[in-house]
């Protein structure tokens, strides 16, 4: 499954690192860049920065 999601804070962080842990293709958009820092070095998916409503 492809999942998209909103903002890399704690909820969107743990649940971008959940998915891709089952195999799942996980992009996440957040406007700020630092946000990405909560994500591992492992992590695989797409990392966007941007508004993810425009």
């Amino acid at each position: 499954m492809h999942v998209v999601i909103m903002g890399c804070g704690r909820v969107g962080s743990a649940l971008a690192k959940a998915l891709e842990a089952i195999d799942h293709s996980v992009a996440i958009i957040d406007q700020d860049a630092s946000a990405f820092r909560r994500l591992s070095t492992e992590f695989e998916g797409s990392k966007v920065t941007g508004i993810g409503f425009d």
